[in-house]
């Protein structure tokens, strides 16, 4: 089963890869946001869902940023929507499942948890990256006060461009799954910069008590 695991995470960390280094229009991204050096680019899913491809800048040490989204045991430290995090089960060190949940940035809308199989590494050019996908385990049952969502990919990519200031790609392609319209969804994806930018600083912030 582990080395299924890890093949998942190859296919995974592959696709993230690509969709983080290609050009936006080849990758037909489309242009939501840009403002100060933040942008969020978007383009429908296979299920009609819009996933994104946030770029930002942001003066942090690489290496304890992704220690920090790596973990998510400690993500309620810094992420006030975060309701619980754990190890499923550990692969090994860089290779770990995890099940979290957390409240919707949506009133109204129940909270979601997930089961995510998550990789962390650092590539050639000395990005550092976090790979996620959700996977089914019978040992991590749904759960009444919750709503199972899936992750269909998810990227966090940084590098060091200059000294002190890191260049970071997040992709998010999730299917929140429950009765939420698309329409509702899909017209959050524009507003979301703020949300962004308030939980990279507050990651940042947690970094500097490393």
């Amino acid at each position: 089963m582990q080395n299924s695991y890890l093949t998942q995470l190859d296919q995974i960390q592959e696709q993230v890869i690509q969709m983080a280094y290609q050009q936006p229009q080849e990758g037909q991204w489309n242009k939501e946001h840009d403002k100060n050096d933040f942008i969020i680019y978007s383009k429908l899913n296979q299920v009609g869902l819009k996933m994104t491809r946030t770029e930002l800048k942001l003066n942090v040490d690489p290496k304890k940023a992704m220690d920090v989204i790596f973990d998510m045991t400690k993500r309620a430290e810094f992420d006030e929507n975060f309701l619980e995090g754990k190890i499923v089960e550990k692969i090994d060190q860089n290779n770990v499942i995890y099940y979290g949940a957390g409240k919707s940035p949506i009133v109204l809308i129940d909270p979601r948890d997930m089961v995510a199989l998550t990789r962390r590494t650092i590539l050639k050019d000395g990005t550092h990256l976090v790979v996620s996908k959700s996977v089914q385990l019978d040992s991590v049952p749904n759960k009444k006060k919750y709503t199972r969502c899936e992750i269909i990919i998810s990227g966090f990519l940084i590098k060091e461009i200059s000294p002190g200031t890191c260049q970071v790609v997040i992709i998010a392609n999730v299917d929140p799954k429950g009765s939420i319209p698309k329409m509702l969804i899909n017209s959050g994806v524009s507003m979301q910069a703020d949300a962004v930018k308030k939980l990279m600083e507050k990651m940042r912030q947690r970094t500097l008590m490393e």
